[in-house]
């Protein structure tokens, strides 16, 4: 138990701090320039390779909890989670237009450029960093 949770702590130390920085910083820069046209994009880009990075360092960290696994293996799981993560987000996007009455979700267009420049931002991550 005491080694489970030394892992954690080591992974929120060590890989959380990524996708954590690009909320921060898109809520920042979001209330300096808009979320629109640029930030926004550019956010959920970053937040892609970010959670790709989580997710691959944790696969590296955690054998024991999901077994030992191959580069390939890493970087699919790495790439369909940030893909899982990226839906949910505009999951939660769309309960938040439904129920607060706001309008994060622009339009369809928008929210597709979101999933796509998340899905992008893993596979450049994944391209460039992801052969450790």
């Amino acid at each position: 138990m005491a080694r489970n949770v030394a892992l954690a702590q080591r992974l929120a130390r060590e890989a959380a701090w990524a996708p954590i920085a690009v909320v921060v910083l898109h809520a920042i820069a979001g209330a300096l320039f808009g979320h629109e046209p640029y930030v926004d994009p550019v956010s959920h880009f970053l937040g892609g390779a970010a959670m790709a990075f989580f997710v691959q360092r944790a696969c590296e960290w955690g054998p024991e909890v999901i077994g030992k696994t191959t580069l390939l293996g890493r970087n699919a799981f790495a790439f369909t989670s940030t893909c899982t993560a990226a839906t949910f987000w505009e999951f939660g996007e769309f309960v938040r237009d439904r129920l607060l009455d706001s309008n994060v979700q622009l339009s369809l267009a928008n929210t597709m450029r979101d999933l796509l420049l998340g899905c992008a931002g893993a596979l450049v991550y994944l391209a460039v960093r992801g052969r450790r």
